[in-house]
């Protein structure tokens, strides 16, 4: 995410610059996003309701950050013996059981790459302005480039439930998989991958 600042690192003015704008951008993308599902300016909240949208947005960026950071910690700890950490983390240890056993890792990727796109689909409904919308008295062309290009939702996607989440995970892999909200989302991509959709791949 554009805000990490790792302690080995010196602030330049440079990266200052960069972690500054770089959080102003999120907190600007998730404020036009939100005022567009609570004027009911998205698919699902004018569909539906602004609640129901603010909400499936929330639980399909969580669940996002959840699959980006599993993909790095499990690709990452087959290599790692793991009598190691059986017992200070003993459900990656559960779960790499199940990773390590034949053909099961490649079976996560394939059902963890649809899960992923689901999630984006998913996201979209609730946060993909409409035609002709408007918010917070902005100019319409910035509502164009931030709301009706997608560019908005996009830098949420990408700062809050991608980057963020695969970075944490590449760093601290055994302690992002340790829970149970992981086990569920390894057994949801291997049904998905059971279930022979992506096959032909």
């Amino acid at each position: 995410m554009g805000g990490l600042i790792l302690s080995n690192e010196k602030r330049t003015p440079g990266k200052v610059f960069k972690n500054v704008y770089s959080t102003l951008l999120l907190i600007f993308s998730t404020v036009l996003v939100l005022a567009a599902i609570f004027t009911d300016q998205t698919t699902l909240s004018k569909e539906v309701h602004s609640a129901l949208a603010f909400v499936v947005l929330w639980v399909a960026l969580i669940w996002l950050s959840m699959v980006e950071g599993s993909q790095a910690s499990l690709v990452g700890l087959p290599p790692v013996d793991m009598a190691l950490y059986e017992e200070s983390h003993p459900v990656t240890h559960k779960i790499m059981k199940i990773v390590n056993t034949g053909e099961n890792l490649d079976r996560y990727l394939m059902g963890r790459q649809f899960l992923v796109l689901a999630l984006v689909f998913i996201e979209n409904l609730c946060g993909d302005s409409i035609e002709g919308a408007s918010v917070l008295g902005l100019p319409q062309g910035v509502i164009n480039v931030f709301l009706a290009s997608g560019l908005a939702l996009f830098f949420m996607t990408a700062m809050i439930a991608k980057i963020s989440a695969q970075v944490n995970a590449s760093r601290c892999m055994l302690d992002y998989v340790n829970n149970h909200f992981a086990t569920f989302t390894l057994y949801v991509s291997l049904f998905i991958e059971m279930s022979g959709l992506l096959h032909i791949c």
